[in-house]
């Protein structure tokens, strides 16, 4: 089930984590959100290897350290 980026945003900006699928959403809709996670939070993105390099690079870059997980 797809979760909408409003109530992902929510979770988020609550300090929660989750896991989710690039097949579902591009990087352009987690822009939004992602900077404001808590450092302790955890990202992860099944199957990421359908999103670019330079998208890759980019999500990572706007998380916080450590927040970002790819799974390929």
């Amino acid at each position: 089930m797809k979760i909408s980026i409003e109530t992902l945003t929510a979770i988020a900006k609550a300090g929660g984590g989750f896991e989710i699928d690039a097949k579902h959403y591009s990087p352009a809709a987690l822009m939004t959100f992602i900077g404001q996670m808590n450092v302790t939070s955890v990202l992860r993105i099944r199957n990421a290897s359908l999103w670019t390099p330079e998208d890759l690079e980019s999500v990572a870059r706007t998380a916080p350290p450590g927040v970002t997980e790819f799974v390929f």
